[in-house]
Order: C-alpha cells, then sequence, then structure tokens
C-alpha cells in the first residue's frame, strides 16, 4: 500500500546531519455500504477495492447493523446482481464463498466483519475499522450518525426533535465509549440529505466533533439550493455558533458514501469521490482517532497536501502539486466584530420557514492565493480560520457537473 509521504519541517535546519521528521498521511474513507445494508456489491470486494487503489483504512458503515450475525442474500437466478455474485465467486473463490441454489434463486452469505476484516486486512498496509451508520429520523427528516470503531450494536433512540434525535444518539455511541473504554468517533452525516439538519440544529449538539462537509451521494444536496445554505456555509454558521455558545468547533470530513459499485455515474453513489487524510504514523483506529480528535487531518475531493501546520499564529498549507494544474488556496473565517443576526428564509409557495439566512461576514474569505503554498497570519480578531485549496483539475467522477478536486483543511484558532 502506497502513502503519500511529506516533509515536515519545524524552522531552518541548519546543524550538519540534521534531518526532517517524516510525515505519513494515511488515506481512509469512513462512510461505506454493501449488501448488508442498502449497498450492491460484497464487503470482501469493496474492501478491495479500495485496498488496491491506494486506501490505508476503510470502514463499512451499514445501516443499524454491526455486521456480526448470520445473513443470507438472496439473488434470483437471471437478476442482474447474479453477475455481481459470480464477479465475487471468481475473485475469492468456492473455499471461501458459501452458497447454494434453490428454486432459480442463488443463497449467499454475507461474511460477518470479522471475517472479512481478517480475510482482507494487511497489518500496517491495509486497516478495517468496525462502523455503524446509526440511521433514524423526525418525522420526515433524516438524522444518519456514523459511529466509527463501534464495539457494540447501537439501536436508534428516537427523540422529540432533530436535535433530541441527534443528542440522543449520541449519547448512546459515547455511553459505550465510555463503558467499554473504547476509542469510538462519531460523526454526523450528511446534514443536506433530505435536508434533515439545520445549522443551528448541528450548533446545539454537545459531544460531537465531527460532520460531513462534503459527502460523494449524488443525493445529499452538498451545494444546497437557492433557499438552504450549502456544507460549507453551514460549517461556517455552525463554528460560528458553536465558539458564541462556549462549545468545542467541529470538524468537517468527506467521505464517499458508496452504494453502488457495478455502475460508474454522476447519478450513482460511487466510491473514490471523499475522503480524509490523517496525519498519522500509526494504523490503528486508536491512532487514527486520536489524530482526527487533534484536527490533524484534511478532507479531500482529490487535491492531496504535502504539509498543513499550525505553529504560533501561522496556518500554512503546502499543495502535493500535480504537473500542469493550478491551484486556488482560500482562506475563510468569522470575525469577532460581526453581523450575527440571521434573516429568516420562507418557501415562497408554502410559506413555510424552511431556514435562516446569515450574512456574508459569517465565514468571509479572509485571504486568497494562487498558488501551491500560502500562509495566513490569525491577528486575534478572528473566531477560527480554516482553508479550502481548489484545483483546475476536474473530478473524474463528479458529484456535480463540472465539479473541481478540492481539498479542505480543519479550522484553528487563536487560544484566549
Amino acid at each position: 500500500m502506497s502513502k503519500l509521504v511529506s516533509v515536515f519541517i519545524i524552522g531552518l535546519f541548519v546543524l550538519v546531519g540534521c534531518q526532517p521528521e517524516e510525515v505519513i498521511w494515511q488515506k481512509g474513507n469512513l462512510h461505506t455500504h454493501s449488501f448488508w445494508s442498502d449497498g450492491d456489491d460484497f464487503p470482501e470486494a469493496i474492501a478491495s477495492w479500495y485496498r488496491e487503489n491506494g486506501y490505508d483504512f476503510l470502514a463499512i458503515s451499514d445501516h443499524n447493523t454491526m455486521a456480526d450475525s448470520q445473513r443470507w442474500l438472496k439473488i434470483p437466478v437471471g437478476h442482474a446482481r447474479e453477475a455481481t455474485f459470480e464477479a465475487y465467486l471468481t475473485a475469492f473463490g468456492p473455499d471461501w464463498v458459501e452458497y447454494r441454489i434453490e428454486q432459480d434463486t442463488i443463497h449467499v452469505r454475507l461474511k460477518t466483519f470479522e471475517e472479512y476484516a481478517s480475510r482482507m486486512g494487511q497489518k500496517g498496509e491495509f486497516l478495517l475499522v468496525h462502523a455503524e451508520e446509526v440511521t433514524d429520523r423526525f418525522g420526515n427528516r433524516p438524522v444518519h450518525i456514523n459511529a466509527t470503531n463501534i464495539m457494540e450494536y447501537v439501536q436508534p433512540r428516537g427523540g422529540g426533535s432533530v436535535v433530541e434525535v441527534m443528542q440522543n444518539n449520541l449519547d448512546a455511541i459515547l455511553e459505550q465509549k465510555a463503558r467499554l473504554g473504547a476509542v469510538v468517533m462519531p460523526h454526523i452525516n450528511h446534514p443536506n440529505f433530505g435536508w434533515g439538519i439545520q445549522a443551528e440544529e448541528l450548533a446545539l449538539v454537545d459531544g460531537e466533533q465531527f460532520f460531513e462537509v462534503y459527502n460523494g451521494h449524488p443525493s445529499v444536496n452538498n451545494l444546497g439550493d437557492s433557499l438552504r445554505m450549502g456544507m460549507e456555509k453551514m460549517w461556517d454558521v455552525v463554528n460560528t455558533l458553536r465558539i458564541r455558545d462556549g462549545r468545542e468547533m467541529m470538524f468537517g470530513i468527506a467521505t464517499d458514501d458508496a452504494h453502488h459499485y457495478q455502475e460508474q455515474a454522476m447519478n450513482k453513489a460511487n466510491v473514490g469521490r471523499g475522503w480524509v487524510m490523517v496525519k498519522s504514523n500509526e494504523l490503528n483506529p486508536e491512532a487514527l482517532i486520536g489524530e482526527m480528535e487533534a484536527g490533524a487531518f484534511y478532507a479531500s475531493s482529490g487535491v492531496s497536501l504535502r504539509e498543513v501546520t499550525f505553529e504560533a499564529d501561522q496556518l500554512v498549507i503546502e499543495v502535493q502539486e500535480e504537473e500542469g494544474v493550478l491551484y486556488t488556496i482560500e482562506y475563510f473565517g468569522t470575525l469577532a466584530e460581526h453581523d450575527p443576526a440571521p434573516t429568516a428564509v420562507v418557501h415562497p409557495e408554502t410559506g413555510e420557514q424552511v431556514g435562516w439566512r446569515y450574512s456574508d461576514a459569517v465565514g468571509r474569505l479572509l485571504q486568497t492565493t494562487s498558488g501551491t503554498t500560502a500562509t495566513y497570519t490569525l491577528t486575534g480578531d478572528e473566531l477560527y480560520v480554516r482553508a479550502r485549496v481548489t484545483s483546475s483539475k476536474p473530478t473524474g467522477n463528479p458529484n456535480y457537473e463540472g465539479e473541481p478536486e478540492s481539498a479542505w483543511v480543519q479550522p484553528v484558532q487563536l487560544a484566549h
């Protein structure tokens, strides 16, 4: 497994024999689906794709299941899934694949997490992490939370509001974490899916550090619409409100939320659209989650970074340049002195309020640099500063027409 290795330079190396410290970026996806829920391939085949395409870790996070029971998939002979089964059988062989054919139906036993992780994992090279997408809702509004490195099944808890549903499920995940002494990472999935979670609701949740600022599924409304904010604006609103209220900032992750492995198309939830790069010399759940909790990672849909450092008051970004590709590095943030008052957004047809609109002062553009290296010096006037790197190269399998490869750097703030 190849890893993106870069040089982490602290100060100037002026002493003879002084060597720069090597930094390893571990590439991973934390939101994936298989035949255990609504994906369309077997876990081993899915893991094989990620392992062969430069990923270092993967969490297959099926809906409301730990993939730890005996389950048989039924495929009618002649169904499109028969070809998927044949490919699975060819790749892994009859000694591994358990199946029988009865009355024109192929019955295939799905391997449990322990089974497929043992088969597909490679120590120090490729890690499979146990995960569940805790799938809940309030009314017609979906509320989904991933639990990474989970030890026990988490039953959706419900609640009397979107905030309560989020909090109840988060509390259940965190209770397990505390009770078992485990390192477990929850993150809020695709807030704009079904317009399920608004920024003001996400800002009220306690015990959560992460949400998906980018999700590769075509139905999650990353860019918002004419009435509702996109995910980057939501990130700015959420952190502005959370800092104001004394809560910790939220970090933004990218995932592909892959469901569809048989057909590549813009309207399919395909592999490889979004991932995280974690700065860690160790490849195990405890190290990876620990670094993510410290903000030592970035999210990406294609751009690779050589280095990200925040020392003293400077946020420095170095891009891993591709030949012939141009890069724009933008820093965003909210100043302490800003207009905090939003205006109500009302649906023009129903008259129903669908959300709030905030001024450009929330998440304002602070600095733009064209090139592969940029430095932003915080003045102390900012509540936080985050960054986005956008390339001139379009993504190979876009989430939307004209989508460029991008990377998102985590927010930082000066200690007060």
